[in-house]
């Protein structure tokens, strides 16, 4: 997942400094439909094929069957109200970029089932390796066409050049699973599919997409081309958090839904190493945007540097959060839990959107930040309700993460503003410095905590540390 995420993020980097705002904001516009309709693949079998202790044989070509119909639909759909799309968002060229894009539709559909099953039998290898390998090549693909022509295209042929390679993958890695007609078996796990499926359109498709639909449509294609890159980069955790660690924690709870012990021991562990994953780099990345963005995309991207120090905040609270709290309450079989709480982060989202819009695209910024911060108690309520874990141990569980955040990002401001030179030597010797701040800190205030990142690191790369028991194992 690491790979696909990186990939994808480097790519985005490239492209973005060959094609420039105006026609980046442009395939975002699209990019928001897709992202918004993409939702609608995915009935909520994927998640009861997962969560269920037993399965027929049948079943997963049941639900590929369903899927494949339901994405034929969507790009049938996708086509005909493309030119009304581009009339909404106020962009003629528009059209035929949807178009172009609604062949993803299809194609992703194609993939829920084998994915699924793959997370199921914890069979994470194959999917790692055609979401890495697909993304890069598709990345390559959209750069070679941005080197030519220099406009959206490239971005178009990125994501459906991955998409069309993940799914070559997954039939050569022998991950396909053929569709049949015996969908009436599918009864039996409609009622918790349903639920799942709508919390999943309420926090994947509504609120993720309302701030990019709402900016593309008051500011234009540039506005959004802004926010939408650093929207991007600061979901780069998060999604790296929800397709590794919340693809394996849906599995484990699932078979662990029984043993409640089990899983405070697992639900403290996941969430802890990602708040002190999440927490110090987010923070370093709005202490470091003055100088990285220019860096990076170019000068060009400036008006972005404002919008990335804020939705770090949303970024660091949704990589600690979003992979562990569905992933909980689906994995236990409280699918009418998630949909509640589905409902009340959505609505909090918008509402803070929507406050936000008179002021820009920085105005909308603030206002997801503030909700995101609002909602932090609705996450330890559902904590102590599933599991019994006090509000006290979840506060102290984020304490080292928070320390390490505010040292490494004071120590980069303290150190890049007392030396003179370029903003690369500036970003250099500054995140130097909060990388030694937060060894130090780990180290010597944290040592518990440094012990079991450390661990978690060595099995990463495959080694089994002798004192494995000593620091808890784990899933």
């Amino acid at each position: 997942m690491l790979g696909r995420e990186v990939s994808r993020t480097l790519f985005t980097i490239f492209l973005a400094r060959l094609i420039g705002p105006d026609e980046f904001g442009v395939a975002a516009q699209a990019s928001v439909f897709i992202g918004m309709v993409s939702i609608f693949l995915d009935q909520g079998f994927s998640v009861a094929l997962i969560q269920r202790q037993k399965i027929s044989e049948t079943m997963p070509g049941a639900t590929a069957s369903v899927n494949l119909a339901v994405g034929a639909m969507l790009t049938g759909i996708t086509v005909a109200i493309a030119p009304l799309w581009a009339s909404f968002m106020k962009t003629p060229q528009l059209t035929v970029v949807l178009v172009a894009f609604a062949a993803s539709l299809l194609i992703r559909s194609a993939v829920i089932t084998p994915r699924a099953m793959l997370m199921r039998n914890m069979q994470f290898r194959r999917i790692g390796i055609a979401d890495a390998v697909a993304a890069f090549a598709g990345g390559l693909l959209g750069l070679a066409v941005a080197i030519q022509w220099a406009n959206y295209w490239a971005v178009v042929v990125q994501v459906v050049g991955t998409d069309v390679l993940t799914v070559v993958l997954l039939v050569f890695l022998r991950a396909g699973y053929r569709p049949n007609l015996k969908v009436s078996q599918l009864r039996t796990i409609a009622g918790f599919s349903w639920r799942a499926f709508a919390a999943g359109i309420l926090i994947t498709s509504i609120s993720q997409n309302i701030d990019n639909l709402l900016i593309g449509r008051v500011y234009g294609a540039a506005a959004l081309a802004y926010y939408g890159l650093a929207y991007r980069l600061l979901l780069l955790p998060v999604q790296l958090a929800i397709s590794s660690v919340g693809a394996v924690l849906l599995p484990a709870f699932s078979r662990l839904a029984e043993d409640v012990r089990a899983l405070r021991t697992e639900m403290a562990r996941a969430t802890r190493t990602l708040a002190t994953l999440a927490v110090p780099t987010m923070a370093l990345a709005a202490a470091a945007a003055p100088q990285l963005v220019p860096i990076v995309f170019g000068s060009q991207w400036l008006p972005a540097v404002r919008i990335v120090q804020v939705l770090a905040l949303v970024g660091a609270l949704q990589a600690t959060y979003r992979p562990t709290t569905t992933s909980l309450m689906l994995g236990m079989g409280r699918a009418s839990l998630a949909l509640r709480y589905a409902v009340l982060t959505t609505a909090a989202a918008v509402a803070g959107i929507v406050g936000g819009l008179p002021f820009g695209p920085f105005g909308v910024a603030v206002g997801l930040a503030a909700t995101s911060t609002a909602l932090l108690p609705i996450e330890w309520f559902v904590r102590r309700r599933l599991l019994g874990i006090s509000i006290r141990e979840q506060v102290d569980a984020l304490l080292p993460a928070v320390q390490l955040g505010f040292s490494g990002a004071a120590a980069y401001l303290l150190v890049t503003s007392h030396i003179a030179g370029g903003q690369l030597v500036i970003a250099i010797v500054g995140l130097l410095a909060a990388g030694v701040t937060w060894f130090a800190l780990l180290r010597l205030a944290h040592p518990a905590l440094f012990a079991e990142l450390r661990h978690m690191g060595l099995r990463l790369v495959g080694h089994r540390p002798s004192d494995e028991a000593s620091v808890g194992g784990g899933l």
